[in-house]
């Protein structure tokens, strides 16, 4: 199950909650819930949190790392892994990547029940290849303009705590900042970059569209030049043969 959400949406506490219903479940205790299906699973693997390691020498990402390796040595497919944000620790290019072999290996060869939380909306697509394997959720809110909004505006987030199906984009993070009490001045100059930041990303997308556009009809250009040379190739030839033919009934030779 891949999760994704606006921060403070109650991603991290779904996950925890699932792990603690699994526990009092296979304990024989009561679960806070109108119903529970579930297997008995031989191991519980979670990678939360941020911290690192001083003593050892080892950063937070490093430690990141070093968890979700474990994970992906031991895990059986009996297993339950539980993954909150793997790879904000680094950029979001390595995050990304880090992050999609992740689960596409969890996918490919653990095949357990996994929870895997995540701000990248890039890895939906991993469910073209998994269909059936992998299905995607998302915490649910309310998104409310604020109505006297200027060019800095944050939209309202009212989190409804609850999981539909679904990949959400963006993870309002200018609204926390808002929440926490950032100066409005900051939280109003982050929106503003924050739209300069996403036209920049369009235009670059727009742009590589029209590089495969054009790339596209260059290749087609190519292709039916090539197709004519052949045809114009065939037509010699089968002019160079009537030609022969008739000289040769004439008793002649080819000029």
């Amino acid at each position: 199950m891949l999760i994704t959400g606006p921060n403070m949406g109650g991603k991290s506490c779904f996950i925890r909650q699932t792990a603690l219903i699994v526990i009092m479940a296979q304990i024989g205790c009561y679960v806070p819930a109108e119903s529970c299906s579930l297997h008995v699973v031989d191991n519980i693997y979670t990678r939360m949190g941020a911290s690192d390691n001083l003593a050892a020498g080892r950063s937070t990402f490093e430690v990141e790392l070093t968890e979700t390796s474990r994970i992906l040595a031991k895990a059986s497919p009996r297993s339950l892994v539980i993954i909150d944000e793997l790879g904000r620790g680094t950029s979001t290019h390595d995050g990304v990547a880090i992050a999609s072999a992740t689960l596409e290996h969890i996918l490919h060869t653990q095949h357990c029940l996994t929870l895997f939380v995540t701000h990248y909306p890039e890895l939906g697509n991993l469910r073209t290849s998994y269909p059936t394997r992998l299905g995607a959720y998302f915490m649910e809110y309310a998104q409310e303009q604020k109505s006297a909004g200027g060019e800095g505006s944050v939209p309202r987030i009212t989190f409804l705590y609850k999981l539909a199906p679904g990949v959400v984009g963006s993870s309002f993070g200018l609204n926390v900042a808002a929440l926490a009490g950032l100066p409005p001045a900051v939280v109003a100059r982050g929106s503003i970059k924050a739209k300069e930041i996403e036209a920049e990303l369009k235009a670059r997308r727009a742009e590589r569209e029209a590089g495969r556009l054009r790339a596209s009809i260059l290749d087609i250009c190519t292709s039916v030049s090539g197709r004519d040379a052949e045809r114009l190739k065939r037509e010699q030839a089968q002019a160079r043969e009537v030609l022969e033919r008739t000289t040769d009934a004439a008793g002649g030779s080819p000029c």
